[in-house]
């Protein structure tokens, strides 16, 4: 026999049709880079727990600075704090802005992979959520895009969606060969 049991349908997404997906992902590496944009910027490597995809996230953050320069606190967004929160770990900044990245190596976080009309066809966003949070952090991610941001994000009815499902279904039409199989 071929088949055997049955297959009971999913009720994750409750059947609602989502540009984004949250993947659970383990911090392999970190490294904090130079940006001019940025006091800081930290540059992680990560492997999805699902499927062993590695992807690049760059988790940026300014501080706060006294007039000689001393590092007080974050700004706004805190995103390097959530990365830290998410992790359970704390942060440690020196006063010249580096940041003690050890504590956050084999650390696992979710994070939201979405369809961008930009450079690339998906991107990661910037924040990011604990591995239990899906619910806060795709709440958090819908009311960001509500505002506008991430503003390379397709959504649903978008002019884009129906053309990149159109160019992924060409590249997955088999050429005709003449065969018939």
């Amino acid at each position: 026999m071929a088949i055997t049991g049955t297959r009971k349908p999913s009720t994750s997404t409750s059947g609602e049709k989502k540009n984004y997906f949250v993947n659970n992902v383990t911090i392999d590496s970190a490294e904090q880079v130079e940006s001019p944009y940025h006091d800081a910027s930290v540059h992680l490597k990560l492997t999805d727990t699902s499927n062993g995809y590695n992807y690049n996230l760059f988790v940026n953050q300014n501080f706060e600075k006294d007039t000689a320069g001393v590092v007080t606190e974050l700004k706004y967004p805190d995103n390097l704090n959530l990365l830290y929160v998410n992790t359970g770990t704390d942060i440690a900044v020196s006063d010249a802005g580096e940041v003690d990245l050890t504590p956050l190596i084999g650390k696992e976080i979710a994070v939201i992979n979405y369809l961008s009309n930009g450079k690339y066809k998906k991107q990661i966003w910037q924040k990011v959520g604990s591995v239990d949070g899906h619910m806060e952090l795709r709440a958090e991610f819908e009311k960001s895009v509500e505002a506008g941001y991430p503003k390379d994000f397709i959504g649903y009815g978008a002019e884009e969606v129906s053309d990149l499902k159109a160019e992924m279904m060409k590249a997955a039409k088999p050429s005709s060969d003449g065969l018939p199989f």
